[in-house]
């Protein structure tokens, strides 16, 4: 019987340790893969880059606590010691980004470190369970302060029940960690707790002898807290003139949602409940021996880091807030197997449940990209945990990250030179998209929503920009992504999307012609109108069908103007006869003229569409202004002219668009239907031209001729299946053999830039501009939507401007 046991414990071990080692290679191949790719790699990365870039262009460190309105536009949500080591390291790596990884990874190991110290030498080995849980894989090569804090309070612990450090210093050490610790995160209060829980209990058990060392490490270990972490506080409310609160405290107050909370507690109990079991075990095998006075510590710690995770409820929390929970369950875990194997014979069951739980808890891990698009797994559709081992296991998702990560960095490089064309500010929910190409986000969107809902923050200004199409570009991962709702209404009526990049949008203002005095002056409700533009069409003339780009310039002349008002824009014939009618929402309903700067002129963007059946000539554009009750504040009056001609453009009534005749000629010539396929778009104007998609491809107009966006050659850099040999293992230097490519498509096609590529059930080859399609059989030939494709539009819904 005893044999048996002894053969089943080893076979359990040689299990248990081989699944570490599989975890420890995925999570170093992990690191490996994150150390070469040069953009911040999740929301977080992007303002702590933003941060260090500005430390290391020389400005002192209380200047980032600054007001966010501002230049560089910053919200630190932490204190500076992440901020501080990272830059440090920066200057000898060359390369912040990667300093900053490296301190989180530094963190990492550290923590394992102390975990090791805090279990001791029996069940040291234990603490490599740390590097196996999968939120600590996932961040420990991101740049973000959560691991080297949860080192600093850990080693906290082990510095201040090391009886063999004198007194004195082992307080003050303890006490600078501890300080350490919560200004890397002030939410990492688990390592802190539990050393203070500690040395009050050593001074309750020596409160008869006040000289004892311990009561001295305590006294001194209070006193050090107290004295360093509240004078770096003060100094720091001082330097900043009381911004530190702001951004530290204010910006991280977010709602806190009891949903939220229990579905990551779900999540996490689901997938490591055995850890929950293995830790509940070595409690009480550790209560149940003569070492009891060691579950003081980790008890209090675990308590303080499951208060911790408890706060995962709040808004745009993740699950790095079960880092201390963790560490508490394994810390647990340790000790237990530490007094489990220095009594093996009295414990047999034992022996064998301690293995295997944790072996059941190493079996599934989840995934961490989506298996079909550049996002993590999980994010839009349901990614179940699976088995570690086999076709879909730790390998399958290591190589899925090394293609993701590979397409990622191809379309971020585009994106990146982009953002360094339009200038030093860009607009953006993905602030690692600016940082990550060396120019500033005009606002952190998280953060500075935060702020705005606690009335700490205030929009004006940056609606007041993006009304007059300031900053000339704009990236988003999702329009609504913490954006609110007057920003969203303000780009989708000032700005167009102009196609995409793997999973960003670009926005881009739409253009507006020269400025024009009013044919008659328009004032009235405190404001009067400034300016009008036409932008100028991509043809000789407007033609019936063309959507005439009208941008009304407004300014405030009265310091208590009328609010919601709606701006009526017609299209008159001869005598005053009007033609078309829209009114809109002044600045869309957005901005009020109450919040307006005074005396500054304001863009209202208001398109009409021109009637098909519009007779050629003369007509008048006439604008006027009513109240919310449908009053008149300024009746209708003239303020431009217009000449309508025919000159060949096409409605297609199955999509709605007009394709204006400079469009219409390239759109027939270039294979008409069956290349380009129906319009999806409108005529956009941008500053660099005209932009219009169609189903399978879109046109620029770009100093006065028309071509091909190369949508292949864009929409191939997000792809991660990719081929250089056609099937019969040729080179891919022509069309592959099996497409039959009609003659006349030919020279629309461009070169080739793939081989032979299996994707969905089709065999595809990508092109310049385009993407060839066939059967596997080759029976059936097509080609790709890739107009479709890059405006990346939900199932039913329209290209959002005009609205």
């Amino acid at each position: 019987m005893r044999s048996t046991l002894l053969i089943g414990r080893r076979l359990l071990m040689m299990v248990l340790i081989g699944l570490v080692v599989v975890y420890l290679w995925y999570a170093f191949d992990h690191v490996r893969l994150l150390s070469g790719f040069p953009f911040p790699i999740d929301y977080g990365e992007g303002p702590l880059l933003a941060q260090i870039d500005q430390l290391l262009a020389g400005r002192p460190i209380w200047q980032l606590y600054a007001d966010p309105d501002q230049e560089p536009f910053l919200i630190i949500n932490y204190p500076p010691l992440f901020l501080i080591i990272s830059t440090m390291l920066a200057w000898v790596t060359n390369d912040p980004l990667l300093a900053g990884r490296l301190v989180a990874l530094g963190g990492a190991l550290a923590g394992t470190a102390a975990l090791a110290a805090l279990i001791g030498h029996r069940g040291a080995w234990i603490a490599l369970i740390w590097l196996t849980i999968p939120v600590v894989i996932e961040w420990m090569p991101f740049m973000r302060v959560d691991l080297p804090g949860v080192a600093l309070g850990l080693w906290a612990v082990w510095v201040g029940r090391h009886e063999r450090i004198p007194a004195v210093p082992r307080g003050i050490v303890a006490g600078l960690l501890a300080v350490g610790c919560l200004l890397t995160k002030p939410s990492l209060i688990a390592g802190p707790t539990a050393v203070g829980v500690y040395f009050v209990a050593e001074w309750i058990r020596h409160r008869s002898q006040p000289t004892a060392p311990t009561v001295r490490a305590a006294i001194t270990f209070f006193a050090t807290v107290l004295i360093a972490g509240g004078g770096i506080v003060v100094g720091l409310v001082w330097l900043t003139q009381g911004w530190f609160f702001l951004h530290v405290i204010a910006a991280n107050a977010n709602r806190w949602e009891p949903t939220l909370a229990t579905d990551f507690w779900r999540q996490q109990l689901t997938l490591r409940w055995p850890l929950l079991i293995t830790a509940l075990i070595g409690g009480g095998v550790v209560w149940h021996s003569n070492q009891r006075a060691l579950l003081l510590p980790v008890l209090a710690y675990l308590i303080a880091g499951t208060i911790g995770a408890i706060g995962v409820g709040k808004v745009g929390a993740y699950a790095n807030y079960f880092f201390e929970w963790y560490a508490g369950l394994i810390w647990l875990s340790g000790l237990g197997w530490s007094v489990v194997s220095t009594r093996s014979t009295q414990r047999p069951l034992l022996q064998l449940s301690l293995p295997a739980l944790m072996i059941i808890s190493l079996l599934y891990y989840p995934p961490r990209w989506d298996a079909n698009r550049l996002r993590p797994a999980g994010l839009l559709e349901p990614a179940p945990p699976r088995l570690a081992i086999g076709r879909y296991g730790l390998w399958a998702d290591a190589q899925r990250e090394a293609e993701v990560l590979a397409a990622l960095s191809r379309t971020n490089t585009v994106l990146a030179a982009e953002a360094q064309a339009a200038g030093n500010v860009i607009f953006t929910d993905l602030p690692g998209l600016a940082s990550g190409a060396g120019v500033l986000a005009r606002i952190p969107v998280f953060e500075f929503r935060q702020l705005l809902d606690q009335g700490l923050a205030d929009q004006t200004p940056i609606l007041y920009e993006l009304a007059n199409g300031n900053p000339p570009l704009v990236l988003l991962d999702y329009l609504g992504n913490w954006l609110t709702p007057e920003m969203i209404a303000i780009i989708r009526h000032r700005y167009a999307q102009d196609g995409s990049i793997g999973i960003i949008d670009r926005y881009r203002p739409v253009a507006t012609g020269p400025t024009r005095p009013p044919l008659q002056s328009l004032s009235g409700g405190g404001i009067q109108l400034v300016g009008v533009q036409l932008t100028p069409p991509p043809g000789a003339q407007y033609e019936p069908g063309d959507l005439v780009v009208i941008n009304l310039r407004w300014s405030r002349f009265d310091p208590r103007p009328t609010d919601d008002l709606s701006v009526v824009v017609q299209l008159r014939f001869a005598g005053d006869r009007v033609a078309i009618q829209s009114e809109r929402r002044l600045i869309y309903g957005a901005l009020p003229p109450s919040r307006w700067p005074p005396a500054s002129p304001i863009d209202h963007l208001q398109p009409i569409e021109l009637p098909v059946e519009l007779l050629p000539g003369n007509y008048q554009i006439a604008v006027g202004l009513r109240d919310q009750n449908g009053n008149e504040v300024i009746p209708s009056q003239p303020v431009a002219d217009l000449y309508v001609e025919p000159q060949g453009g096409m409605f297609f009534a199955e999509t709605g668009y007009f394709v204006p005749a400079t469009f219409m000629r390239f759109w027939a010539e270039t294979g008409a239907l069956e290349r380009n396929g129906f319009p999806l778009t409108p005529a956009v104007p941008f500053a660099w031209g005209w932009f219009q998609c169609f189903e399978r491809t879109c046109l620029e107009w770009r100093d006065g001729s028309v071509r091909m966006r190369p949508l292949g050659t864009e929409l191939y850099l997000a792809e991660t299946l990719r081929s250089t040999q056609c099937q019969d293992g040729s080179p891919a230097h022509t069309i592959c053999a099996g497409f039959s490519v009609p003659e006349a498509f030919g020279v629309t096609l461009g070169q080739p830039l793939s081989g032979d590529i299996q994707r969905n059930g089709w065999i595809v080859q990508w092109t310049e501009y385009a993407r060839l399609e066939r059967s596997p059989d080759r029976t059936t030939f097509s080609l790709g939507r890739l107009g479709d494709e890059t405006l990346r539009l939900p199932p039913g819904v329209r290209y959002r401007w005009p609205e």
